[in-house]
């Protein structure tokens, strides 16, 4: 019961910022929204956004552990697959809280439809449609672990296959519309973990594809595909 009432009160509200939102582009609600004076909701929501890409990041590896026997001597397959999803939710919560900080913002003024609807907003539209999209493909991902069972084993894991679209996309958001994009210290961040992911997703190919072909390959390719498979 509180649960529905907490998703009814926080979905009105929503509502409601997004109707007065549209009726101040029509024209049909005088004044503006008060905004804050200075720079601190641009740094809270700047902090935000390499929080959200830090949980991303270990989300995605966390997964890539999973499908993979990387981790499988120094984590325990249920402790990280828990892990996974806890970091799922966390990632969505920072990118909600880096979404809404903007809204504060009196340089920019972004509104709820600029951060709700892709290639609206007025300032490098195209890196934020980038983070709005990859925000509803995380919202997407995270959705599906309560549907598992009822969307079956490949769906599920099609689904998911959309973690790599929004680290991505995020990745592209942080990049090209990021003020710190070019510090040395910011552009390390991506770097490590773009690298990161993309030396996991190579390991991954090349396990799957070793384990598809080794039923068919005599005994000593097998062996050459089973080294390849474990990284040897």
């Amino acid at each position: 019961m509180r649960n529905w009432l907490f998703r009814g009160v926080t979905g009105g509200l929503f509502l409601l910022v997004l109707l007065a939102t549209l009726g101040a582009r029509l024209g049909w609600v005088a004044g503006t929204f008060p905004r804050a004076e200075g720079p601190a909701f641009w740094m809270a929501s700047r902090a935000m956004g390499f929080a959200a890409y830090a949980a991303l990041s270990l989300e995605v590896t966390l997964g890539l552990f999973l499908s993979t026997n990387l981790a499988d001597g120094w984590l325990a397959r249920a402790r990280t697959a828990e892990l996974h999803r806890w970091l799922s939710l966390v990632t969505l919560v920072l990118v909600g809280v880096h979404a809404v900080a903007l809204l504060g913002d009196g340089y920019v003024r972004f509104d709820l439809l600029d951060l709700l609807v892709p290639f609206a907003a007025p300032y490098r539209s195209a890196p934020v449609a980038f983070g709005v999209l990859g925000l509803y493909t995380l919202g997407v991902v995270h959705g599906s672990f309560d549907y598992r069972a009822r969307l079956g084993a490949r769906l599920w894991r099609a689904l998911h296959l959309l973690s790599f679209v929004a680290f991505a996309g995020a990745t592209a958001h942080g990049l090209l519309s990021g003020t710190s994009a070019s510090e040395p210290w910011a552009r390390a961040i991506y770097t490590l973990a773009a690298g990161l992911v993309l030396w996991l997703t190579f390991y991954r190919v090349v396990e799957s594809l070793a384990a598809s072909l080794s039923p068919r390959l005599p005994a000593g390719r097998r062996t050459a595909a089973a080294l390849a498979a474990d990284g040897g």
